[in-house]
């Protein structure tokens, strides 16, 4: 026999390692029925740990009180054959196994047939054991119940066994790790039976029951076994270290009772209950401090270092990786946990709802911080932008008046051309046709492009630039007619001229979202790749360089973009994409 002060240690030990596995498969079950009640097999899987719960409950009782748990223990153990099916049914429906009706109904008949025996014919009796004030000692019924329970676990682990085998990737990682935890919780059973076959020891086995819950919550979060969001796997982890330190916090403060015995008189009992209950809450903050920081960190912010990082990205796409990485990593989430999206001067979070509002209040910080950044952003932009209509304001009307002192000149030279020999007056009309269309292009680069859209029919609108057209009949697109045709025309003669005069090799191809001018010339010199649509960039030979930059700010106008795309078969295309507002619809 233990000494009294090692009889009431160990009996600390029982009651707290059932008492923690009943905790924990309440929890584990509560998470199930709560975030993954919809997947298969989630309220069987919930069943049977509700029934892991109520058995180390039952299983504790004898301890605290004796005889008088007799009734309560007696008839959970005649129950124990019902969450032993379910942990059959369960295994079946996890192996995706073409007999889970047929195995589920057996399992359960059986089940039932062993627990109306053990109501009827009793399963055995609570007997004092080992310093212990009751251990349960089962009868021949008992046994048999124990029996059944025993067989349909075991059918259920040779099934998992046989998963593990076969399947493959994350299957396989999802049986072994099931198979693992209720092994242990198999092997810690074990200890139960040292009443019954008179081992004169202490139940040690019963100790590593907890490791069954935590092995079971480590298949569940580590591979998968039931879906759930990032916050509700933390939020278990959570509550399970908060279980366990709130154990070990009992555990201390009961420790000074259970070593100098229980103090005679009211008063004195009183305080030292006063006294054991102090020293707990004092033992659980910094363990709860500690949880929280394990389980949930980052709750802390330095917002100058944010600032100053998110202050120097040069646009807003690069401002929202950096947020969201920055964000991740402040929190320990993974890279495609919750984060936040970043649109014009507004920053709205993702996966934040079900956030412990901690978490969710540094994350609303992070976002003002991006949101500041955002603005900023925007800030400079419109000033670039109000900088740059005025520098072209000022060019149009420079432009305007180059235009006019030298249209004048260029007519009397086209005029008193007209008395030169043919050849020569030839060559003046063309290089006199140049410079118009240089002025030309440069008053429209220079102008403000206001648009006034209309509904233009696609099919019979792209047919009037002479090139091969695909686009789906009957599309509708919103546009300024003039304008987009100055757009396109550039497009298409550049295309024209470097794919075919012909225009054999060249094509317009149109969709819900863009309009593609796609040739088969030589493609790009890499020199002005970057340039393209800057001014005065040509592509080819005796253009102005205005082309290009003229259709960028036909699209702006637009509420779009002129952009260089890839598209098989051809080796450029110049694509034109459309504001919201006005893209192309059947």
């Amino acid at each position: 026999m233990l000494s009294t002060m090692d009889t009431a240690l160990g009996l600390m030990a029982y009651i707290g390692a059932l008492g923690l596995t009943a905790l924990a498969s309440v929890l584990l079950a509560g998470f199930v029925a709560v975030r993954a009640r919809g997947l298969p097999g989630a309220w069987t899987l919930v069943t049977f740990l509700c029934g892991v719960a109520l058995w180390s409950l039952a299983m504790a009782a004898p301890a605290m009180l004796g005889a008088r748990a007799a009734p309560f223990t007696l008839t959970v153990i005649a129950l124990s054959p019902l969450p032993a099916a379910a942990f059959v049914h369960l295994v079946f429906a996890f192996a995706l196994c073409g007999a889970l009706r047929p195995v589920a109904w057996a399992s359960y008949g059986v089940a039932c047939v062993a627990t109306i025996a053990g109501i009827v014919l009793g399963v055995g009796k609570i007997a004092p054991w080992h310093g212990f004030a009751g251990a349960f000692v089962p009868s021949l019924t008992g046994w048999g119940v124990l029996g059944v329970a025993a067989a349909l676990s075991m059918t259920g682990h040779i099934r998992l066994f046989q998963t593990w085998r076969r399947q493959s990737g994350l299957h396989r990682d999802q049986a072994g790790a099931v198979f693992v935890s209720s092994g242990i919780g198999l092997l810690a059973l074990t200890g139960f039976a040292f009443p019954a076959l008179g081992i004169e020891a202490y139940p040690l086995p019963v100790l590593a029951l907890p490791l069954y819950s935590v092995a079971l919550v480590y298949a569940v979060l580590r591979h998968r076994f039931m879906a759930a969001d990032v916050w509700a796997r933390r939020g278990l982890v959570w509550l399970l270290l908060l279980a366990g330190a709130g154990g070990a916090a009992a555990l201390i403060a009961t420790l000074p009772l259970a070593l100098a015995g229980r103090p005679e008189g009211f008063v004195a009992t009183w305080a030292a209950l006063a006294g054991a209950m102090a020293l707990g809450l004092l033992v659980m903050a910094p363990l709860k401090r500690l949880t929280d920081r394990m389980v949930f960190p980052g709750a802390k912010l330095d917002v100058e270092p944010w600032r100053d990082a998110l202050a120097q990205v040069p646009d807003e796409q690069a401002l929202g990786e950096l947020a969201n990485a920055m964000l991740r990593q402040h929190l320990g989430l993974a890279a495609d946990g919750p984060g936040l999206a970043i649109s014009g001067e507004s920053v709205t979070l993702n996966g934040w709802d079900d956030a412990p509002a901690a978490l969710r209040h540094t994350a609303v910080r992070i976002a003002g911080l991006a949101e500041e950044a955002a603005r900023r952003l925007a800030s400079a932009r419109r000033m670039v932008e109000a900088e740059r209509e005025a520098r072209l304001a000022e060019l149009g009307a420079l432009a305007a008046t180059i235009a006019h002192d030298l249209r004048n000149p260029l007519g009397i030279v086209q005029m008193a051309a007209t008395a030169a020999p043919p050849e020569i007056r030839v060559e003046i009309g063309e290089q006199v046709g140049r410079m118009n269309a240089l002025v030309t292009d440069i008053l429209d680069y220079a102008r403000a492009w206001t648009i006034t859209p209309r509904p233009i029919e696609l099919a019979s609108y792209l047919s009037g630039f002479g090139v091969p057209v695909e686009v789906p009949e009957g599309m509708m697109l919103h546009a300024d007619p003039a304008a987009l045709r100055r757009a396109l025309t550039n497009l298409v003669d550049n295309a024209k001229a470097m794919g075919g005069a012909m225009g054999n090799g060249c094509t317009i191809i149109a969709d819900g979202h863009s309009i593609d001018i796609c040739d088969n010339g030589p493609g790009i010199a890499p020199e002005i790749a970057g340039s393209l649509f800057k001014p005065f960039v040509s592509r080819r030979a005796g253009g102005t360089g205005l082309g290009l930059a003229i259709v960028r700010r036909i699209m702006e106008a637009h509420g779009g973009n002129a952009t260089v795309a890839q598209r098989e078969g051809w080796t450029t295309c110049f694509r034109l994409t459309f504001g919201p507002d006005l893209r192309a619809r059947p």
